[in-house]
């Protein structure tokens, strides 16, 4: 193991600490809902961030992915098919197999082709999903999802819930930050700069692709899986473009540099929106979505005016900051 590994495996574990005693500081079932929000949508964040960051790929299929992961396994846990507990597997095999498909012709195309492509991905499924009404419930929703039930353990409250997404989210990190760290990483991050330079150098570019894109779906339909047992229904306004551009901000925000800065950025937009939602009302009358659109535009031109790379960037030079207040404090001493 590497320094970076180490560092990786240490921050994780510090990390998982606090995650398991937060509860236990913050009382109330709002707060672990609220966090419940934060660690799904930080799966789908960081998947595209690793895709937009790392990889160069801008793909913004992610809620597609995530709302195919919810239908799969609420369509086989309603019907009876398979029990709840093993329905997250078969999601997740099913994204995978169809993100493979897809992503071989798709992923020939480039830049904004791409991104175009893969928006129209996302408006096929939305159209999908509302349409075969006998299959997910059309607009209505798909009722009669089951309790989800792990050897016995019922999953019933936001508790539970929280444990198992923040589980999902964490080990969706760690398996991603050793990706980044590995061979298959350094590959993704060669063709991010010049694909010529990487093709020179005898990297198949195309599988590299395709391996970066399918994973990632795979990342999104789990997230969609728990999301779904979560709120007990799938329907398709759970992904449609609100949920693109919210990830969005997620990503922009956070730092699209940085592996962690999806984390950062799930967590601030999540409770920035709580906050325009619960405390702004006191200043606009009607605190609709149309003006929650608005601060959250302002913001993002802010970031990206004054803070390019994210408040990951922002964070990282807090150490360095020091040294220099540190320093000059030492020099105005002697």
């Amino acid at each position: 193991m590497n320094d970076r590994s180490f560092k990786t495996e240490i921050s994780i574990a510090g990390f998982a600490v606090i995650i398991v005693l937060l509860p236990l500081i913050v009382k109330g079932n709002y707060f672990v809902s609220v966090m419940n929000l934060v660690a799904i949508y930080a799966v789908l964040a960081m998947g595209m961030g690793l895709l937009m960051g790392q990889a160069g790929l801008i793909s913004l299929a992610h809620p597609a992915w995530f709302g195919l992961g919810a239908y799969i396994s609420g369509i086989l846990a309603a019907r009876g098919i398979l029990p709840a507990w093993a329905t997250p597997f078969v999601s997740a095999v099913g994204v995978g197999i169809v993100a493979y498909v897809v992503g071989a012709p798709v992923l020939r195309l480039r830049s904004y082709y791409l991104a175009c492509a893969t928006l129209a991905l996302l408006l096929i499924t939305q159209i999908a999903a509302g349409q075969l009404s006998d299959l997910t419930g059309g607009h209505e929703g798909l009722l009669g999802i089951p309790v989800l039930t792990v050897f016995g353990f019922e999953f019933k409250k936001d508790l539970h819930f929280y444990y198992l997404s923040w589980a999902l989210c964490l080990i969706c990190y760690w398996f991603l930050a050793n990706l980044l760290n590995s061979q298959v990483g350094r590959a993704i991050r060669s063709f991010n700069s010049s694909e010529i330079a990487s093709a020179s150098m005898g990297i198949d570019i195309a599988k590299y692709k395709r391996h970066a894109f399918v994973l990632t779906a795979i990342m999104a339909g789990l997230a969609g899986s728990v999301f779904c047992f979560y709120i007990r229904l799938a329907i398709p306004s759970s992904f449609e473009f609100p949920l693109l551009v919210t990830l969005m901000m997620m990503v922009v925000i956070g730092g699209i540099q940085d592996l962690h800065g999806a984390l950062i950025g799930s967590l601030a937009v999540i409770w920035l929106g709580e906050f325009l939602r619960n405390y702004m009302k006191n200043f606009f009358t009607s605190m609709t979505s149309e003006v929650e659109a608005v601060f959250f535009g302002i913001i993002i031109i802010v970031v990206l005016i004054f803070m390019p790379d994210g408040l990951t960037g922002w964070i990282n030079r807090i150490p360095s900051w020091g040294k220099r207040l540190y320093e000059r404090k030492q020099t105005s001493n002697q």
